[in-house]
C-alpha cells in the first residue's frame, strides 16, 4: 500500500478503530472498503507510524495511540535522529582535520625531499604529460634540444591549444636549426599564431617541461633502452630548473626576427642535421639517445654519423668533436 496515495484510506481506518474500538474485522473490512490482506497491511502501516500498538486483545486487534502520543514519539525519533547524524558530522570533521594535517605534513616533506617518478616509454610520457598539462592554472613553460618529429606534431598542437583555452601561458625555448626546416617552420609558427610565444637559440642543454613551478619533466639520462622521462614534483627543484629555463629565455631571440644567429658557419659543407649530431655528440648523447632527439633509426644515424666521420677525416667520436671545434663547425 502507498502511504501517500492511500492516505485517506488509512486516515479512515484510523478514525474507525479509535471511535468504534469493539468492531470487528469483518465489520471494518466492510465500513473501509478493504479486503483482510489490504487491511493487515494498512494496520501495519498505521503501526508503523506510531498510531497503533499491539493490544495483546486475543482476536488481534490492535490498540490506538492517542494522536499527540504518536507525534511526540515522531519527535523524539527525529531528535535520536538528529543526534546520531550530529556524532556523525563530528567524527568526519575530525578525520578530516587528521587528514589535512597529514596532507600539510607530507606537503612539508615534499618541500625537502623533492620526490621524483621516472615514466617510461613514448606513449606513457605523453599520457602522463597529457594529464598533468589538463592541471596548468598559470604557465607551461618547455624547452626543446631537439628536431620536430611530424608524427607528434598534431598531438602536441592540439595539447597545447586546451592549455591556451583555459587561459593558461606557454612559453617556449627551440633551437634555431629547427626555423630553419621547413617543416619545424611551419609548426612554429603555428604554435605562435596560437599564443605560444617562442624563442630561439643555437644550444639548448636538456629537454624541459615546467608547469606552474610544482611540476617539471626532464630526461632520465643513462636510460636508453627506451625512452625515459624523470617528472619531478614539488618547488625545490622545480624553481632551480625554471631559473634554467629563464637564463636560456634571456639569452634566445624571438621567432620571426633577423637576429638569428648562425648554428654553424655558412660556408661549412654539413647539414643542419649532421650539426645536430655533432653538438649532441659534444653533450656527451650516446647514438640511441641522440636518435631519439633527430627522429631516427640508430641504423639511421649511424648512417649520418659514418658520412660526418669522413668529412671530418676523424675514426672515433672524440677525435670527430676535436675536428669540428679546429674548423669552426661546433659554435
Amino acid at each position: 500500500m502507498d502511504l501517500e496515495k492511500d492516505r485517506k484510506v488509512l486516515t479512515s481506518l484510523y478514525r474507525q478503530l479509535r471511535n468504534e474500538p469493539n468492531l470487528g474485522t469483518p465489520e471494518i473490512c466492510a465500513r473501509a472498503g478493504l479486503d483482510p490482506s489490504s487491511l493487515h497491511e494498512a494496520v501495519a502501516l498505521l503501526t508503523e507510524l506510531g498510531l497503533l500498538a499491539e493490544s495483546g486483545h486475543r482476536d488481534g486487534r490492535p490498540a490506538v495511540t492517542a494522536t499527540e502520543t504518536a507525534l511526540n514519539r515522531l519527535a523524539q525519533q527525529a531528535e535520536q535522529t538528529a543526534a546520531r547524524s550530529l556524532e556523525e558530522t563530528i567524527r568526519i570533521r575530525k578525520a578530516i582535520r587528521l587528514l589535512t594535517t597529514e596532507l600539510a605534513d607530507q606537503y612539508q616533506q615534499q618541500e625537502s625531499m623533492a620526490p621524483a617518478e621516472l615514466i617510461v616509454g613514448l606513449d606513457r610520457i605523453s599520457e602522463v604529460l597529457e594529464d598533468c598539462t589538463e592541471l596548468a592554472q598559470d604557465e607551461v613553460l618547455s624547452m626543446h634540444p631537439g628536431p620536430v618529429v611530424e608524427s607528434r606534431s598534431k598531438a602536441r598542437l592540439e595539447r597545447n591549444q586546451k592549455v591556451l583555452d583555459r587561459g593558461v601561458g606557454m612559453r617556449t625555448i627551440h633551437l634555431a636549426s629547427t626555423a630553419r626546416l621547413p617543416q619545424g617552420l611551419a609548426l612554429l609558427e603555428e604554435m605562435q599564431r596560437a599564443g605560444v610565444s617562442i624563442r630561439l637559440v643555437p644550444t639548448i642543454p636538456f629537454r624541459l617541461i615546467i608547469i606552474d613551478e610544482v611540476m617539471a619533466f626532464t630526461p632520465a639520462f643513462g636510460t636508453e633502452a627506451q625512452p625515459t622521462a624523470m617528472v619531478t614534483r614539488g618547488p625545490v627543484i622545480t624553481r632551480l630548473l625554471r631559473r634554467v629555463f629563464e637564463h636560456c629565455w634571456q639569452s634566445a631571440v624571438e621567432l620571426g626576427t633577423d637576429t638569428l644567429p648562425p648554428q654553424v658557419p655558412e660556408d661549412t659543407p654539413i647539414t643542419g642535421q649532421q650539426a645536430g649530431i655533432l653538438r649532441l655528440m659534444n653533450a656527451g648523447f650516446k647514438d640511441e639517445a641522440i636518435a631519439r632527439e633527430l627522429g631516427v633509426s640508430t641504423r639511421t644515424l649511424r648512417r649520418l654519423m659514418n658520412d660526418l666521420m669522413e668529412k671530418l677525416g676523424a675514426d672515433n667520436r672524440f677525435r670527430a668533436g676535436v675536428r669540428a671545434q679546429q674548423l669552426g663547425w661546433l659554435k
